[in-house]
């Protein structure tokens, strides 16, 4: 019974080592093998000198029939004279320079590529080889030895003519750059920039068009007369793809306008100009802009007011998010400079400005839609709302200083703000009834306040704005119950005082419970923390505060109120009209110092149909 028993063992064990001596046999029948070589066409031959080519730039992937990557190596090398076994089957080898596409511009940057497909059959060798050739486009700048004694400066800047993003120019400088440039397939224009032994600088630009892969261009710079005509001459060699352009720059200059990058609002743009060259005595008064939406058939034009050397106008009436072309022009079109293009920002609207749209959770209410209402912090559980309020403090105590009107409005519903004390007992703070872009954070206890973050993600800009507000005002400031200065300044206009404004800020900003804010109120701290945006009771919206772009609030007298209904409209005043701003602040609080707990309990506001403007220009500050 035990010798039938081994035996059943050892037959098992043959079985076994059968069926894999078979598996083996059957994997082995499903190869073939590739022995790859790799070679390179270096194609010019030039005047220029040869092209240089390092195969330790050859990267190759071996591709199958379904589009997977099955083998690859960043040195072709790795793999010479090496035996390279695959499954029986086509496939695509595909050599590149390893670690540069080809898609950007660069200095000694040759792009060289190749494929070949192939099919394996099983117990049989491929021999191939993969040629390499320039993918790429070359460019070399020579400047002749008579443009080098009558030019005491000079450089070619080299670019793609389309503006495709990405391809950066490259600048060939006399006397210092001895290099090619390479570029991918595209279009290209060169600009020369000589300035002459009296300091008058000359430009002159030119396309170079139909370019294609394994082009050679050679720019010639020439010095001409001043009589000549600036004219153009190109050799081809086809046996080489060479194409040698021969430039004749003049040494007097001629009459050249370029224009600026545009600084472009929502409907308006800042155009910039200047005479880049002139040989003529030029009348500031007949230099003008024009304008138009991109591919229009009529230019619009504007004045081009020259200060601090620099031509300038205004396209004003301009439609958010389009894109125009502009151009600078002198008399009727006797020069003409390039067209550049910009396209206007979004003029994005105040979320909920009309203040119809409401909403309670825990307690709070907050001026937002409830099938919006799914964001939440990771911190309380609070509601993200583009609008928050002290409402969350204050519901501790089941009380809302800001709430829903229905009633008393101007269209639809409006906001409620009305300053109280809120807590038990005599232990509590003063709250003012207060709206603002931003995020209640926490209440803190001991001592007893909330942390705050003000400023919601915004980036557009616009110059003013408008609502409507009713403001009835407590004229017995009875909080704080002692005096200090901020109470008496309130007692000596008769009164607590309301407070709208509005801020754009480009700072960084501070992480918010998921969300990054412009400032934070902490009352908490010690001091005002600007460097980290943190504030004890009051940002300050000065010009001492470097993140703000542009301040404004309702005057003085508007902020006592008239018992009634009254249209506010506030200018934005600008510190700086090029920086793009990254947060909007706009406030509305029942108290102006209710920041700091002092006011009228007495105070009520109601705000409705807040809206941002966009038309017209912006104040300077």
């Amino acid at each position: 019974m035990k010798k039938n028993w081994f035996t059943f063992i050892i037959c098992c064990l043959v079985a076994a080592l059968s069926a894999c001596q078979n598996e083996d046999e059957l994997s082995s029948s499903n190869v073939g093998y590739l022995r790859l070589s790799l070679g390179v066409n270096t194609y010019i031959n030039s005047r220029a000198g040869e092209e240089i080519y390092d195969p330790e730039q050859i990267a190759v992937q071996i591709i199958s029939a379904e589009g997977e990557v099955v083998k690859e190596t960043s040195d072709w090398e790795n793999w010479a004279g090496e035996q390279i076994a695959l499954p029986v089957g086509t496939y695509t080898l595909k050599a590149s320079s390893a670690g540069f596409d080809g898609a950007t511009s660069g200095f000694d940057k040759p792009y060289y590529a190749g494929s070949a497909d192939i099919t394996i059959e099983k117990n049989k060798e491929v021999n191939e080889t993969i040629t390499c050739t320039l993918a790429n486009v070359k460019v070399t700048v020579t400047f002749d030895s008579s443009f080098r004694n009558a030019f005491a400066s000079a450089h070619v800047d080299v670019d793609d003519n389309a503006g495709n993003a990405g391809i950066s120019p490259l600048t060939f400088t006399m006397g210092e750059t001895d290099k090619s440039g390479y570029f991918p397939v595209t279009d290209l224009k060169a600009v020369v920039s000589a300035t002459n032994k009296n300091g008058v600088t000359n430009t002159q630009e030119n396309v170079i068009e139909g370019v294609k892969a394994r082009d050679h261009y050679i720019l010639n710079y020439f010095v001409v007369d001043n009589n000549g005509d600036g004219n153009v001459t190109v050799t081809v060699d086809p046996s080489t793809k060479t194409y040698t352009y021969t430039f004749y720059i003049p040494t007097a200059p001629t009459t050249q306008l370029a224009v600026g990058e545009a600084n472009a609002w929502a409907k308006l743009a800042y155009l910039t100009g200047d005479v880049v060259a002139t040989k003529d005595e030029l009348t500031p008064a007949e230099m003008s802009f024009q304008y138009r939406k991109k591919d229009a058939a009529e230019w619009l034009s504007v004045p081009a007011e020259l200060s601090e050397g620099i031509y300038k106008g205004t396209a004003a009436s301009l439609d958010p998010e389009t894109v125009y072309e502009y151009r600078m022009v002198y008399g009727e079109e006797e020069f003409v400079s390039d067209t550049k293009e910009f396209t206007t920002e979004a003029a994005t609207a105040l979320y909920n400005g009309s203040l119809d749209n409401w909403y309670q959770n825990q307690k709070a209410w907050y001026p937002i839609l409830e099938a919006e209402a799914t964001s939440f912090d990771n911190h309380k559980g609070y509601l993200n709302s583009f609008w928050d309020s002290g409402n969350l403090g204050a519901a501790m105590m089941s009380k809302n200083p800001t709430q829903q009107e229905t009633s008393d409005v101007r269209s639809g519903s409006a906001a409620r703000l009305e300053s109280q004390f809120v807590g038990i007992f005599g232990i509590g703070k003063f709250a003012a009834g207060n709206l603002y872009t931003g995020h209640y954070y926490e209440t803190v206890m001991s001592p007893m306040g909330a942390k705050l973050f003000f400023g919601q993600p915004f980036t557009s800009r616009p110059v003013q704005l408008k609502g409507w507000f009713k403001y009835t005002r407590g004229t017995d400031v009875d909080y704080p119950s002692g005096t200090d200065s901020r109470k008496s300044e309130l007692q000596a206009t008769g009164g607590d005082l309301c407070s709208i404004y509005i801020a754009l800020a480009d700072n960084d900003g501070l992480d918010g419970g998921g969300q990054n804010y412009a400032f934070e109120i902490d009352n908490t701290l010690d001091a005002d923390d600007p460097e980290h945006f943190m504030y004890k009771n009051a940002i300050d919206y000065t010009e001492n505060n470097p993140s703000i772009i542009a301040y404004g609030c309702i005057t003085d007298e508007e902020a006592k109120g008239t018992g009634e209904w009254q249209e506010f409209t506030i200018d934005l005043k600008y510190r700086d009209l090029t920086r793009i701003p990254k947060y909007i602040i706009v406030v509305a609080s029942a108290s102006k110092y209710g920041d700091y707990f002092t006011g009228s309990s007495k105070s009520v506001m109601l705000i409705d149909e807040f809206e941002l403007v966009y038309d017209g220009k912006p104040v300077v500050q």
